[in-house]
């Protein structure tokens, strides 16, 4: 048989797994859309009670919000948020009526991996947690009454990277990836304050 002196086409990886994790995260997304719905102006869903606060937490993952090192919101990162603040119609599904006794905030959590200068880090906690916010007051206009935007860098990782010395194996490289990714992330805290703490009892 005789060689044609044509090379064989190199096989292209199909980014079809991109979209397979895409799905898959705005189908998450869409499970903590109904759980936060199931929550609005109730003491129900998923939350935690200390003293006159109780906090409802939502975790977004920073890498479908944000392409790496930038601070704008990706097309996933808007659709998921959309679902989340907004209903079938574009409107806002937030309800800050909560009556005299009790005041209710959202509170964005910008964080970010410990690579980089920590000063960086503190801004593009900040910058990405603002990027979240204005989306959601898109939807929400009354949200600018009821907001607290906060930087935490990596000062309060969701996973601790464990530290290494010498040469690192694959596996280990792996697992401190992925640590990285999970600390990546936006964190939207649904707080409802009591505005009379008994205090004067």
């Amino acid at each position: 048989m005789k060689n044609s002196g044509l090379k064989p086409r190199a096989k292209t990886k199909s980014p079809s797994w991109q979209v397979i994790y895409m799905d898959l995260m705005t189908n998450i997304m869409v499970f903590f859309v109904i759980i936060w719905s199931l929550s609005q102006g109730k003491g129900e869903g998923i939350s935690e009670t200390a003293g006159d606060v109780t906090t409802r937490l939502i975790n977004l993952p920073g890498d479908v919000l944000f392409s790496p090192g930038q601070t704008s919101l990706t097309g996933p990162g808007k659709d998921i948020i959309g679902k989340l603040f907004k209903d079938e119609n574009g409107k806002g599904v937030l309800s800050f009526d909560s009556g005299d006794l009790t005041k209710r905030m959202l509170v964005f959590h910008g964080h970010t991996d410990s690579d980089g200068k920590k000063a960086a880090n503190i801004n593009l906690a900040w910058r990405r947690a603002l990027s979240a916010y204005e989306e959601v007051k898109s939807y929400n206009p009354e949200l600018a009454e009821h907001v607290i935007i906060c930087s935490h860098a990596d000062n309060s990782a969701k996973e601790e990277v464990p530290k290494t010395s010498g040469k690192v194996s694959s596996e280990m490289r792996k697992i401190i990836r992925e640590i990285k990714a999970k600390n990546r992330r936006i964190t939207i805290e649904d707080r409802t304050v009591n505005k009379f703490s008994g205090d004067d009892e």
